[in-house]
């Protein structure tokens, strides 16, 4: 009886486990994504979308309002970058659209702020008038379809999971992970901070469909790629900003390894010493998360790439986490472990 106890025990917990982790990771076709993207494919303004079923229905319904005045608007704004279709987070409440307007966002350094707040109220017009919520609303069972087949996916990788392991704490951090079955181009993270802040406790993860011969009579199936990359290293900015601010004293006595003049600190707009400790250490757990889980290529490669982009201290940081934390036996969390990192800085680094 006890033994059976034990075990049902270990199922309720894994279970448990399991269920908190699913709760922290969303996969779907967000709506204001999905509008601004159809809205520069009509504009001519975003990659051919890869064929598929979703494809075919998509562009045979909104084809007729390639003369809408949203399309007309982004279509002259030149040069549109792709990921320029993040601006659908700052809408919410479909589909009685609410619109926040960012204070501040790089869109406005590209287009002009009013020229974006205009294009963001034409695209709410647009949906209106499109009735485009009918058309998201027809599709609704085949996006779950799809979210829940790359969910299975993900969790069966168990990236949360090994965050968690490595951090030893709870944080609350979310992942949303946004299919959008009209992008052929690539994945990118979409920072809600400034989008949109309601949103701002979401990490949030666009990627499309890669198949580029695909069937026309055919759903889109979205793939598994990088993901670990950003639940280790977005995940982990998330469990150590408590720690940046309880050790801020500590962390503001280093400044002066602050390597400000480096092209890749420049080109990653880092403008301060706090910003920069942040990323390094950042990459650091990364590299050690990816010599655990996975190739020795890739963390090699991991390894080498952080050196290129001018994050100096990754490389020892690593290596300094990997043996006294992650082999060590002292440390019962990371945050317990954390103020040893800056020990290590300034012995290693001494000031003059």
């Amino acid at each position: 009886m006890k033994k059976t106890f034990i075990i049902l025990l270990a199922c309720f917990g894994f279970s448990s486990v399991r269920s908190q982790v699913q709760d922290k990771l969303k996969v779907d076709v967000h709506p204001g994504v999905e509008l601004f993207t159809i809205i520069q494919i009509l504009a001519n303004q975003f990659p051919k979308p890869n064929p598929s079923a979703y494809t075919k229905e998509a562009m045979a319904y909104f084809s007729p309002y390639k003369d809408h005045p949203a399309v007309k608007k982004v279509a002259g704004f030149g040069k549109v970058y792709t990921d320029l279709v993040e601006l659908g987070w700052c809408m919410s409440g479909f589909p009685e659209i609410k619109i926040y307007t960012p204070e501040q966002t790089s869109w406005y350094d590209y287009y002009g702020k009013e020229n974006v707040k205009e294009y963001i109220n034409l695209c709410r017009d647009f949906f209106n008038e499109t009735k485009f919520w009918d058309f998201f609303l027809q599709h609704s069972s085949r996006y779950k379809k799809w979210g829940d087949e790359l969910k299975t996916k993900v969790d069966s990788a168990g990236l949360v999971q090994k965050l968690q392991g490595f951090y030893k704490y709870d944080a609350d951090v979310r992942w949303w992970i946004c299919i959008d079955p009209l992008n052929s181009w690539g994945s990118h993270a979409i920072m809600t901070k400034t989008l949109n802040p309601p949103f701002s406790d979401w990490i949030v993860y666009n990627t499309g469909f890669f198949k580029r011969d695909g069937d026309s009579l055919s759903d889109p199936v979205f793939e598994f790629r990088d993901f670990d990359n950003l639940v280790f290293h977005e995940g982990s900015h998330v469990y150590v900003n408590g720690l940046f601010d309880k050790y801020e004293k500590q962390i503001d006595e280093l400044s002066y390894l602050f390597n400000k003049d480096d092209e890749g600190m420049k080109r990653n707009t880092i403008g301060n010493w706090r910003y920069c400790l942040d990323e390094n250490i950042v990459r650091a757990v990364t590299a050690t998360l990816y010599r655990q889980y996975r190739s020795e290529r890739a963390y090699k490669k991991q390894l080498a790439r952080e050196l290129l982009s001018d994050f100096i201290y990754v490389e020892e940081l690593e290596s300094f986490i990997h043996e006294k934390y992650v082999q060590g036996k002292k440390y019962k969390t990371f945050a317990e472990f954390f103020p040893e990192i800056l020990v290590f800085l300034k012995k290693k680094h001494p000031g003059k």
